[in-house]
């Protein structure tokens, strides 16, 4: 059985947390594994149960781990994001925050072009014009969003879907300030080029369709 290492250190509820990170490293354990009783957490670790249910406490806020009842502790699969989706949330961000999380967002797409291309189907084709709207005006931020979260879907990274969720907050900063009113080429323009022959072209388009989100407007 893998031994917790006893605290040394002063902050006591920060060593908990690291002991047991370390602990769930070394035992190799997985989602839906028992830890330890905060009983014996304390006694191994040389500290009161009250500090180690602070430090518990903190690998619960992560997602990390959860209790439930006649089992105790056991070891969940955490939402890397989960925190991030918070502050997101509540629109903490500022101004330079938001557009640089837009610059991300454009440099993740750019970067499934050629995947999304050839994962494209008839089907999420379809379903990919029916977000896209007409070229005789400029998509409505959910629209927007609703859209770009359909491309990156059909790139098939669900994690890439998990950092455009959080990146949302910062399209409300930039449709404020006109910049994602303005956007052209069109959504349309997007599908067409996505059901041609190139994946280049695709990129292209998409490319130029992100113009208004990059520093000055630059396509570099």
């Amino acid at each position: 059985m893998v031994e917790l290492a006893e605290l040394r250190s002063t902050t006591l509820a920060d060593g908990v947390e690291t002991s047991l990170l370390d602990y769930i490293r070394r035992s190799g354990l997985n989602p839906g594994d028992l830890l330890p009783k905060e009983e014996e957490l304390a006694e191994q670790l040389k500290v009161s149960r009250h500090i180690v249910r602070e430090g518990v406490s903190r690998l619960k806020s992560l997602g990390l781990v959860e209790s439930r009842k006649r089992k105790g502790m056991i070891l969940t699969r955490p939402n890397v994001f989960a925190g991030v989706s918070k502050l997101a949330e509540a629109k903490l961000f500022s101004e330079t925050e938001c557009r640089e999380f837009m610059q991300i967002r454009v440099y993740m797409e750019l970067g499934m072009a050629e995947t999304i291309f050839r994962r494209k189907t008839p089907e999420n084709l379809k379903e990919l014009r029916a977000l896209a709207g007409s070229r005789r005006k400029h998509p409505t931020m959910e629209e927007e969003i609703a859209f770009h979260s359909k491309l990156v879907s059909i790139g098939g990274n669900v994690t890439g879907e998990q950092i455009l969720t959080i990146l949302t907050s910062a399209f409300t900063y930039i449709f404020e300030h006109g910049a994602g009113k303005t956007v052209t080429p069109f959504h349309a323009d997007l599908c067409d080029a996505l059901d041609g022959n190139s994946w280049e072209d695709f990129y292209q388009t998409m490319k130029a369709h992100f113009k208004p989100y990059l520093p000055n407007g630059s396509q570099n």
